[in-house]
């Protein structure tokens, strides 16, 4: 090599590496999400195998958020003690183990287990995400992240639904979901092989202390995020404009469009799929403009409002054309992909070296919906319902669905609401100096060459 190439060598090093690490992170949050959104197109097959009605279904599909949604703080708390390396890796193992007991489950409980065993393992990869990205890439690029991290679960969670639903026709949901396993498996090994903790000089920390921070310290950083108002604001917010995604995509949207506008199961997946393509679209189009306006709550507030008008249309004007929607469901998920502003904000109300624990309390907040949602639904279902089939299984018809889904827009609405209440970050932490002291003695990074390098390219 040249003396003249190598310094773009090097170059290329410092701004690609970073990136293919925390690649490493959104892989991870994609199989999580494959597994989260599984049981969607299973429920006839999952009804039959251990006959249980709607509310116990949603029980099943919520087992994962009853490990996934208290083991964010946790999460949190291990990354910013141990790194990010060894506990992504344990982590995604640990799903594959619920995964597998899933699969060879005879009975609700044994599936139950599973699922919990997978929201435990999987509880980790948004959070491990976004924590390589605060330590390895520049600060003004961690909404982009969390957009860009969000937008290709949810390509994810579009390709589980296409083809999942052919194969658990074709040859079941234990033998369609064998091969997750194995993907699972090599994952993890990927994981191990490519992660590292920090980079290798200190110097080119970007935005995270450089040492993990003890048990005092977590304590206090815990005793701080939870008396922070405003990180209950953002919590609740965003767990309720999260609603359309935990509740609809995640589990009950497939059988509401199978059973309200009459499609086959192959049309519902791909409008349904349409949804997600709208996230993956605008989510890392909306963290770029926010970075670039230095504002969180107007893109929040303003995309939430046209995803509730949207979703109202959905719910409570019937007759709407195919054509219109599968418009109204990318519409949906467009307005949507706001959403994970919500951890950039979470992250802004907080002291940077504790940074892990306050986004892993965000996203525990959130994720409340799905655990708290998903049996409610099922719930009002099955109270709603008055026919049965010859199984003894409850028959449920559009009205009772459309009746049982507007948790949905009405949740939708308030988080509108409360946004208003929301004070705006800036794209700076709102942190006050009493609270930085409180962590005075982790020592402080400096600002990473890429970090000088992004910020020389942005003043041109």
């Amino acid at each position: 090599m040249t003396a003249s190439n190598r310094p773009m060598s090097l170059s290329f090093t410092r701004s690609a590496y970073p990136w293919l690490i925390v690649c490493c992170g959104m892989l991870f949050y994609c199989y999580n999400y494959f597994l989260r959104v599984s049981p969607s197109v299973m429920q006839n097959e999952l009804s039959q195998a251990f006959h249980i009605n709607a509310y116990q279904f949603g029980t099943l599909a919520a087992f994962y958020y009853y490990a996934y949604t208290p083991m964010q703080v946790p999460a949190g708390m291990i990354y910013d003690k141990f790194g990010v390396r060894f506990v992504l890796c344990a982590a995604c193992l640990i799903a594959v183990m619920g995964l597998s007991v899933f699969i060879t489950a005879d009975s609700f409980a044994m599936a139950g287990f599973g699922r919990c065993l997978i929201g435990l393992g999987t509880a980790f990869a948004y959070i491990g995400t976004l924590k390589l990205a605060s330590i390895w890439l520049a600060p003004n690029r961690f909404a982009t992240v969390a957009g860009l991290t969000t937008a290709i679960g949810m390509t994810s969670g579009a390709l589980a639904q296409k083809y999942l639903t052919y194969f658990v026709q074709t040859i079941g949901y234990q033998a369609a979901l064998k091969t997750a396993l194995i993907a699972g498996v090599v994952l993890s090994g990927f994981i191990i092989l490519m992660v590292r903790n920090r980079p290798k000089n200190e110097t080119s920390n970007t935005g995270e202390m450089q040492a993990p921070i003890d048990l005092k310290q977590l304590l206090i950083a815990l005793r701080l995020i939870f008396t922070n108002r405003q990180m209950w604001l953002i919590g609740i917010i965003g767990c309720l404009l999260y609603l359309p995604s935990s509740v609809f995509l995640d589990l009950w949207g497939i059988p509401y469009l199978k059973a309200v506008y009459h499609v086959t199961a192959e049309q519902a997946v791909a409008i349904s799929s349409y949804t997600f393509y709208g996230w993956i679209i605008s989510g890392p189009i909306i963290g770029l403009i926010s970075d670039k306006i230095k504002r969180r709550r107007a893109p929040l507030t303003f995309t939430g409002f046209f995803a509730a008008v949207l979703l109202c249309a959905v719910f409570y004007m019937p007759g709407i054309e195919l054509s219109g929607l599968y418009t109204i469901f990318f519409m949906i998920g467009f307005c949507c992909g706001a959403h994970p502003l919500c951890f950039a904000l979470g992250k802004e109300n907080n002291p940077i070296q504790i940074s892990g624990t306050a986004v892993a309390v965000t996203n525990m907040l959130i994720m409340l919906g799905g655990a708290v949602f998903q049996p409610v639904v099922g719930k009002l279902l099955d109270i709603s319902s008055s026919q049965v089939d010859g199984s003894g299984l409850p028959i449920y018809s559009s009205s009772d669905y459309t009746l049982a889904l507007s948790v949905v827009p009405i949740g939708v609405a308030l988080g509108i609401f409360l946004s208003i209440f929301l004070k705006e970050t800036y794209c700076k932490s709102q942190a006050s100096k009493e609270s930085e002291d409180l962590f005075a003695g982790a020592p402080q990074p400096a600002l990473s060459l890429v970090e000088g390098e992004l910020a020389t390219e942005e003043g041109k």
